[in-house]
């Protein structure tokens, strides 16, 4: 029966370690990482604390958020999800055995999505910084008037979308740029982006998806079959060819 097989995968989450920190248990919620939530339940009278063992924390240091930052996203989840925000765990108290697994998806729901906030903040951060680097290189290899940047170009699927930069080409055409970062959100939304505006209706000449850090092969192989990926350190070189052309 098939129900008697997803049964077996899923006692794998049924587990429960007693460990200095409470009772450890894995469950169905998966940090950014991949790794499963792990909550912990603490005994206490006749009711149960809940907590996150601070994963959540240790999981946005990870995806480069700082100290203050991590916990000012755990006190904002802590509350969106009714919890409290203890040191650096997220924690639910309740009073007797009828709540417990409601306490439990509740802390391990919020712990994941504290680290996905912090890893979409991140992204966001890495890619206006590296935006404001292809700008100054822009600027270095064509004169200023002849950059847009927010340049909207409709697709055709009629949808309008928003490249970094859009560079005028002599011809009266454009060059289309924009900065992607390693990350699902980015390297999704520019690839939309530049598939759907291939018959666009201005002339474009050029389609440059410039990152700073190594991307995943496959996420790579993806954005080469619709534009240009340029190293941030070979952009000048790139534009300039462009320009040529």
């Amino acid at each position: 029966m098939l129900c008697d097989k997803v049964a077996a995968a899923l006692t794998e989450f049924a587990k429960c370690e007693q460990t200095h920190e409470g009772a450890r248990i894995p469950t169905h919620c998966l940090y950014p990482s991949f790794e499963p939530v792990n909550v912990f339940v603490v005994g206490y009278g006749d009711g149960f604390k809940v907590h996150d063992g601070g994963g959540a924390v240790r999981s946005a240091w990870d995806h480069g958020r700082d100290s203050s930052s991590a916990y000012a996203l755990l006190r904002q989840h802590a509350s969106m999800h009714q919890l409290h925000a203890v040191g650096d765990s997220l924690v639910a108290e309740v009073e007797d055995q009828s709540w417990l697994t409601s306490a439990i998806l509740a802390v391990a729901n919020a712990s994941a999505s504290v680290a996905y906030a912090a890893l979409d903040r991140a992204a966001a951060k890495t890619a206006d910084n590296l935006k404001d680097k292809v700008e100054a290189i822009l600027l270095k290899a064509a004169p200023r008037n002849s950059i847009t940047k927010s340049f909207e170009v409709k697709g055709k699927s009629r949808k309008q979308y928003e490249f970094d930069f859009g560079v005028r080409h002599r011809d009266n055409g454009w060059i289309l740029v924009d900065a992607i970062s390693p990350h699902h959100a980015s390297i999704s939304s520019k690839y939309v982006a530049f598939s759907d505006t291939k018959e666009a209706d201005i002339a474009i000449f050029g389609r440059m998806a410039v990152f700073q850090y190594e991307l995943d092969q496959s996420d790579a192989a993806l954005m080469q079959q619709v534009a240009d990926l340029v190293p941030l350190m070979a952009l000048q070189d790139g534009i300039l060819r462009e320009l040529r052309q």
